[in-house]
C-alpha cells in the first residue's frame, strides 16, 4: 500500500466574525494509502480544532475531518491524480508536491458517507502523512475518539450542486 499524502499546498485560511471559525480559501485534496482521492472545497467553515487547539501540525487534516464530522459525510473525486493534471484542475505550482485545485465539477465528485470510527481513521493516516510525529498521531487519534459531539451532528448533508456557493457554506449547520 501506498503513503497517503496530499495534493494540493499547505492550507490557506480566513479568519471569520464568528470567534474561532475559518473559512477554507482554496480547495484542498488528499491522497489516501488505498490511492482515492477525498475533496475539502474552498469556502468550507471549520473551526481548525479537532481535538487539542493547536496549529502546530498541518491543518488540512482538521479541515477534512471536521467536514466527515460535520455532515457523516465526506466528498471523493471520482479522477486520478494524473486525470486531475491533464483537465487542468490541478495546477502544479513551483514544485509537483504543491499544487493549487480549481473547483472540481460535481459530475467527478461521490458523496460517501462516513462513520466516526472510519473518520477518525482517516485524521490518523493524514496525521501520518503530513510528518507529524508518531506520539502525536496517536495522541490526536485517541482524542478524536472522545469526541461525543459526533452525536449531535450529521443531520445536514453535503450538496454537491452547491459546495462552491457562498450562501450554502455561510449557513449554520
Amino acid at each position: 500500500m501506498a503513503k497517503g499524502r496530499f495534493l494540493t499546498q499547505k492550507a490557506l485560511i480566513r479568519q471569520l466574525d464568528e470567534k474561532g471559525m475559518y473559512k477554507v480559501s482554496e480547495n484542498e485534496l488528499y491522497m489516501d494509502e488505498d490511492g482515492t482521492i477525498y475533496l475539502v472545497w474552498r469556502l468550507f467553515q471549520t473551526d481548525n480544532f479537532t481535538w487539542i487547539n493547536s496549529s502546530d501540525w498541518d491543518i488540512r487534516c482538521s479541515h477534512l475531518h471536521d467536514v466527515g464530522c460535520k455532515y457523516h459525510q465526506i466528498v471523493k473525486v471520482n479522477l486520478t491524480e494524473t486525470e486531475l493534471y491533464q483537465r487542468g484542475l490541478l495546477i502544479p505550482l513551483y514544485e509537483m508536491e504543491n499544487a493549487y485545485c480549481k473547483d472540481i465539477p460535481a459530475k467527478y465528485l461521490e458523496i460517501i458517507n462516513v462513520s466516526g470510527h472510519f473518520i477518525n481513521n482517516l485524521f490518523y493516516r493524514m496525521l501520518k502523512a503530513s510528518g507529524a510525529p508518531k506520539v502525536i498521531q496517536c495522541l490526536y487519534r485517541a482524542g478524536v475518539s472522545l469526541n461525543f459531539n459526533w452525536f449531535l451532528t450529521g443531520k445536514e448533508k453535503i450538496d454537491l450542486n452547491k459546495i462552491y456557493d457562498i450562501e450554502w457554506n455561510s449557513e449554520k449547520g
